[in-house]
């Protein structure tokens, strides 16, 4: 008896639980150094990820009395449309914000209105006496309720999977121009985790096992863990020098200080000579890390004299991309403009407009 299907289950959903308050309870509280002085950019998700975590306490109907089958079914509904919800909310509030893009806020959060009146109904159903579910028109009715928020959720997720991995594919080829430094990994990742996220929320709540949703349950576990993992460590370089997170003598003073005129000048001429008199500019893949190794030069140094001389490596290659965009056509009277955006350094037209209307902003 003690290893029935009704213990299994009541132990994963302890297991559920307790793992996702450590999550949220480490998420909140814990930041690495010195990306704690920048929450909010290095962090977007953090509130959101805490608040999401916490959620899971309503499960604690499933931990108290798992035999219920007012419980199962409450179980069923938060790792169904609830789950993916709550990682959808998660994946955009931090990629949508590194994108500035805030559009994804009201359709979610529309969306999110019935999803949760039906997650509060079905808690409601699980701790009031009586075993509800298994009366009268309510499992019909929940079925309903569950499946139908459950397709919803589904095209919510693989829509946010389809943005992310877009944006993830997009600064993956123009990451040397790109100065929303986009963490392409972790997007990929987590992506990749709301994808086997889905695949388990249906299993789930398709099955009339509790022996199967333990087993669900205990691999959406693993999978807070993972993305726990993940999220501690800032994946956002773009805000702070590597000088001042680096130890030592060279964190007291921002790189180019010190630095003697002459020597200023010196790597100043390497770094036209990598970026424009080798075309380094030309290069579309160039980065800033290129031009440090080429020049032979240390890249706080390229990077800080890079920023206080043209105002940056995104504005210094992309205004000289620009540059060459219009003489080749100049050249090239016969060439099209998407031939000349390729011969130039950029990947597409669309890069073209992007990076020329930002540049051409500041």
């Amino acid at each position: 008896m003690a290893f029935s299907p009704a213990y299994l289950f009541g132990v994963s959903a302890a297991v559920f639980v307790t793992t996702a308050v450590m999550v949220a309870a480490v998420r909140w509280f814990h930041m690495c150094r010195p990306y704690d002085r920048q929450p909010g950019y290095y962090y977007p998700a953090r509130p959101f990820m805490t608040a999401v975590y916490l959620n899971a306490l309503m499960l604690l109907p499933a931990v108290v009395a798992p035999e219920s089958a007012d419980a199962f079914y409450l179980a069923q509904l938060f790792f169904l449309p609830v789950a993916l919800l709550h990682f959808t909310v998660m994946l955009f509030a931090y990629f949508g914000s590194v994108m500035q893009w805030t559009k994804w806020r009201t359709p979610v959060l529309l969306i999110g209105i019935p999803v949760t009146l039906a997650l509060l109904a079905a808690f409601v159903v699980a701790v009031w006496p009586g075993d509800w579910v298994t009366q009268g028109a309510v499992p019909v009715a929940g079925r309903i309720v569950l499946y139908s928020l459950g397709i919803i959720m589904s095209g919510v997720s693989l829509t946010a999977i389809w943005v992310v991995r877009s944006w993830a594919a997009r600064f993956d080829q123009d990451e040397f121009s790109n100065p929303a430094d986009f963490p392409v990994t972790q997007g990929r990742l987590w992506t990749m985790l709301i994808a086997v996220n889905l695949i388990l929320c249906w299993t789930g709540a398709l099955s009339q096992s509790r022996t199967v949703l333990s087993i669900v349950i205990l691999c959406l576990s693993l999978i807070g863990v993972i993305v726990l993992i993940t999220a501690l460590h800032p994946h956002r370089i773009k805000q702070i020098e590597p000088e001042e997170a680096a130890q030592g003598a060279e964190a007291a003073a921002p790189a180019g200080r010190g630095l003697s005129a002459a020597r200023r000048e010196e790597i100043l001429r390497a770094i036209r000579t990598v970026v424009e008199v080798q075309g380094g500019c030309l290069d579309a893949h160039l980065t800033l890390q290129d031009v440090a190794d080429r020049s032979g030069y240390n890249r706080s140094y390229v990077s800080a004299i890079i920023k206080e001389e043209f105002g940056g490596f995104f504005a210094y290659v992309n205004r000289l991309r620009l540059a060459h965009v219009d003489a080749y056509l100049k050249e090239h009277p016969q060439a099209t403009l998407q031939e000349a955006v390729l011969e130039s350094g950029f990947n597409s037209r669309q890069a073209y407009y992007s990076v020329k209307g930002k540049v051409d902003s500041n």
